[in-house]
């Protein structure tokens, strides 16, 4: 009997090292990132800085393989793609997917702040604490991480300068989304293209002026056929996450799951500060393109915001109508970017420590 449990012993011993060195294993995982973009600029090295970040401070425990470009599933089937596990994490845009993002969506109106990094940092505070958006999100099979934006729109233009609001009539105008409503509204024909025509669109005359970026101006060359720019510093597209599934992320330890959070909080700060280091020398190569540009007046960004009202009043009814309080969340946000605006204009950008 005992010669028979020696020799079963080692095998015993073999199997649970076996097992163990199985288990360790499987606690390191690799996650899928889905991403409807392009494998380059400002957004796609965020997300491999988030990447490596979370892997870093997670002892490679987690980590991650990233499908580009839409090769696991475009932008606009990315709530319900990572929801449901045909990703384990991506990004998601409320442009795309309004009613089920609806409450996230405010993040995309216009608000009276429009620096980079309060907008984000008040966004991040907004879809990580609000009880509504925890529930909306946690309804998807979603987990929030973090934010990204667009950066705020600006108009570069062919023959007419828009300096004014009354610019705007009769111009055929390239702009997506609310603000092309606010736009059209406006007395603009507005036109709705992808940024990789515009350059031909704006050469041949088809449309007058678009909105864009200042950063992404230069990475379509529009500088080089417009020569009139408007710095309206209005339209941002905020509602703009990357988020992982729920059950995913449920089955991670503790600590893991304070590392996503920590590095989620901590990219908001090193996003801002690309995007805005990317914008200054975007307009410097604007402007040495021999751009004639314009800074809009507070008074002509406040008839613009005037001219949004409606459109942000159906925003509250739409809202409303999908149980939620509208009003309430749209004060609530702008109480958050005004609050961090105040943190910005008293203390600098974090960044800028002295």
């Amino acid at each position: 009997m005992i010669k028979r449990y020696l020799k079963i012993l080692p095998m015993a011993v073999a199997g649970t090292m076996l097992a163990t060195s199985f288990t360790s294993a499987a606690s390191a995982q690799t996650l899928r990132w889905s991403d409807g973009g392009p494998n380059r600029g400002a957004r796609a090295a965020g997300m491999q800085w988030v990447a490596e970040e979370i892997t870093k401070r997670t002892n490679g425990k987690v980590k991650f393989e990233f499908h580009w470009a839409g090769a696991l599933m475009k932008s606009k089937a990315a709530v319900k793609g990572v929801g449901k596990g045909s990703a384990d994490v991506g990004t998601i845009i409320a442009a795309y997917t309004p009613k089920e993002l609806s409450a996230y969506s405010v993040a995309d109106l216009p608000f009276e702040v429009s620096d980079i990094w309060s907008t984000l940092r008040g966004t991040y505070e907004f879809a990580s604490t609000n009880a509504e958006l925890k529930k909306m999100f946690s309804d998807l099979g979603l987990v929030y991480i973090t934010n990204i934006t667009t950066s705020p729109g600006q108009l570069i233009c062919t023959k007419t300068h828009v300096k004014t609001v009354a610019d705007l009539k009769g111009v055929k105008l390239r702009a997506t989304g609310f603000y092309g409503k606010v736009f059209k509204g406006l007395g603009a024909n507005v036109v709705s293209m992808g940024q990789s025509k515009v350059y031909t669109a704006l050469d041949s005359g088809v449309v007058d002026c678009n909105q864009n970026y200042m950063y992404a101006i230069p990475v379509f060359k529009q500088q080089e056929i417009a020569k009139k720019m408007t710095v309206m510093n209005w339209g941002q597209f905020l509602a703009f996450a990357i988020v992982m599934n729920k059950s995913v992320y449920d089955k991670l330890g503790a600590d893991e799951q304070k590392a996503i959070h920590g590095v989620g909080s901590e990219f908001v700060d090193h996003y801002a500060e690309i995007m805005i280091n990317m914008t200054a020398k975007s307009r410097a190569a604007i402007e040495a393109a021999g751009v004639d540009i314009h800074e809009m007046s507070k008074g002509e960004k406040g008839k613009l915001n005037n001219a949004a009202a409606p459109f942000i009043q159906d925003w509250v009814k739409r809202t409303n109508d999908n149980g939620l309080p509208g009003q309430k969340l749209f004060d609530d946000y702008g109480k958050l970017l005004a609050k961090y605006e105040g943190i910005r204009t008293a203390k600098g950008y974090p960044w800028k420590k002295n």
